[in-house]
C-alpha cells in the first residue's frame, strides 16, 4: 500500500513539525474513510502527543529560568536560607509552567538543604511539593508517602498551616484512589485548621475538593453548596488557579445535569483563569471535561480536536490518569463516528493505563463508556459484559449511584 508506506516514512522523522503532523493525521483520516488501515491513524495520533504546541509558555519558562540564574549570580552564595527559599519558589513556578523534571530537581535539592539547615518547615513543604508532582504523574502510592511524611513532620514540629496544606493534598490523592472515607477525614482535618487560623484560601481549596467528591458520588446538592462556598473565598484571595479548578468542577456538575449553557460558560471561565496563571494542567483538565459537552452536543470534530490537545498536555506532563481519560473519550468519539477499530484501540489503551495505575474508578468509567458505545451500536452481548465489569469496579469503590445506574441498564437488557 504505497500511501501507507509514505505516511509511515514521514512518521519516522523524529523532528516532525506540528503543522506537518496535523496534515499527516488528516491524510491518514482520509485513508481510513477509504477503508484503509485504521491502526495508522491511531499511531499517528499517539505520536502527536509528543509534540508540544505551547511555544509561548516554553519561552516564558526559559526566561524565568534565566531570571533565577541572574538572581543566583548576584548573591555571594553564603546565604543558604535565601538559596533554600529560591529553590522552593522557583520550583513551584516551573511546575506550574509544565517543567516537571526541573521542578522535581529543585525540590530534591531543597529537601536535602532543609535537612542540613534544620529547617523543618521547608522540609515538610518540600515533601508536600514532591508529593504534588508525583500525584500529577499518577504515582499515587509514592505521592501519599510524601504527604504522610510531611504531615507527621508538621505535627511533631507544630506547623499547623503546612500540615493543613499537606492534608488537603492527601485528600486529592485519596480522591484519585476513590478512597472516599480517607479523603473526607483529611478534608475535615484540613478545614478545621484553616477555619481556626482564618486561612480562607486554604478553606476554599478544601471545599473545592469536597465538592468534586460529592459531584462524582452523585450528591449534586452537596457539591453545589461546596462550590458556592469556595468561589467567593478564591475571589477574595485573588486565587486564579483556585477559581480555574472550581469553575471546571462546577461546569462538570452543570453538564451532568444537562445545563449545557451554564456548563459552557463555566468551562470558558476555567480555561480563562488557568491561562492567566499559566496552569497547563488546569487548562487541559477543563478542555477535556468540555470535550464531553461537545460529545453531548454531537460536535465530534471539535470534541476530537480538543481531546487531542488535552492528551498532548497530559503526555508531556507525565499525567497518566489524564491521558487515560482522554483515551476513553477518543474511544467514545470514534465509536459515535462508526470507526470501531480506532475506538477499540483507544478503549484498550485507557484500560491498560488505568490498570497500571491501579485506578479502579477510572477503569469503571472506561468500561461504562465502552458499554454505552457498544449498546448504541447494537452490540448488546458485548455491551452487557462491559456493563458487568463497570458495575464490579464501581461497587469496589462504593460508587452507589453509579452501581444503581448500571443495574438499571442491565435489567433492561435482560427483559
Amino acid at each position: 500500500m504505497p500511501q501507507k508506506d509514505k505516511l509511515l516514512g514521514d512518521l519516522s522523522q523524529k523532528n516532525l513539525p506540528e503543522e506537518r503532523l496535523q496534515k499527516l493525521i488528516k491524510e491518514a483520516q482520509k485513508a481510513l474513510d477509504a477503508g484503509q488501515n485504521s491502526d495508522l491513524v491511531y499511531q499517528l495520533e499517539k505520536y502527536s502527543r509528543e509534540i508540544s504546541d505551547d511555544a509561548e509558555q516554553n519561552v516564558a519558562a526559559y526566561h524565568f529560568k534565566k531570571a533565577v540564574e541572574n538572581i543566583q549570580s548576584m548573591t555571594d552564595g553564603t546565604d543558604r536560607r535565601q538559596e533554600l527559599y529560591l529553590l522552593i519558589n522557583s520550583g513551584q513556578t516551573l511546575a506550574t509552567l509544565g517543567q516537571v523534571d526541573e521542578a522535581h530537581d529543585r525540590y530534591m535539592v531543597a529537601l536535602e538543604l532543609s535537612k542540613e539547615l534544620g529547617s523543618k518547615l521547608i522540609q515538610a513543604r518540600a515533601l508536600r511539593l514532591l508529593g504534588n508532582l508525583r500525584l500529577q504523574q499518577s504515582a499515587l502510592s509514592e505521592a501519599i508517602r510524601y504527604f504522610e511524611q510531611s504531615i507527621e513532620l508538621c505535627q511533631v514540629e507544630g506547623e499547623p498551616l503546612e500540615e493543613a496544606y499537606s492534608l488537603n493534598s492527601l485528600a486529592a490523592a485519596c480522591f484519585q484512589k476513590s478512597s472516599w472515607k480517607n479523603m473526607e477525614n483529611a478534608c475535615n482535618q484540613a478545614l478545621a485548621i484553616a477555619e481556626k487560623l482564618g486561612e480562607n484560601e486554604l478553606a476554599g481549596c478544601v471545599y473545592n475538593n469536597l465538592g468534586a467528591m460529592y459531584s462524582l458520588r452523585g450528591q449534586k446538592q452537596k457539591a453545589l453548596v461546596s462550590f458556592q462556598k469556595c468561589l467567593p473565598l478564591f475571589e477574595m484571595a485573588g486565587d486564579h488557579r483556585g477559581l480555574a479548578e472550581t469553575y471546571n468542577n462546577l461546569a462538570t456538575l452543570y453538564r451532568d445535569q444537562d445545563m449545557w449553557h451554564d456548563a459552557g460558560k463555566c468551562y470558558a471561565l476555567s480555561i480563562r483563569f488557568a491561562t492567566l496563571v499559566g496552569d497547563k494542567l488546569g487548562k487541559a483538565n477543563a478542555m477535556l471535561n468540555r470535550v464531553e459537552l461537545y460529545i453531548l452536543m454531537f460536535d465530534l470534530v471539535l470534541a476530537r480536536e480538543n481531546c487531542l490537545k488535552a492528551m498532548r498536555v497530559y503526555y508531556n506532563l507525565g499525567h497518566k490518569l489524564g491521558e487515560a481519560d482522554a483515551c476513553k473519550l477518543m474511544g467514545v468519539i470514534y465509536a459515535k463516528e462508526g470507526k470501531w477499530p480506532l475506538a477499540d484501540n483507544y478503549f484498550k489503551e485507557a484500560i491498560e493505563i488505568n490498570t497500571a495505575c491501579d485506578n479502579t474508578f477510572g477503569l469503571a468509567e472506561t468500561y461504562r463508556s465502552q458499554a454505552d458505545a457498544l449498546l448504541e451500536n447494537g452490540r448488546s452481548d458485548e455491551a452487557k459484559l462491559s456493563f458487568e465489569r463497570a458495575k464490579s469496579h464501581f461497587k469496589s469503590v462504593n460508587a452507589t449511584q453509579k452501581v444503581k445506574q448500571v443495574d438499571k441498564i442491565l435489567k433492561s437488557l435482560q427483559e
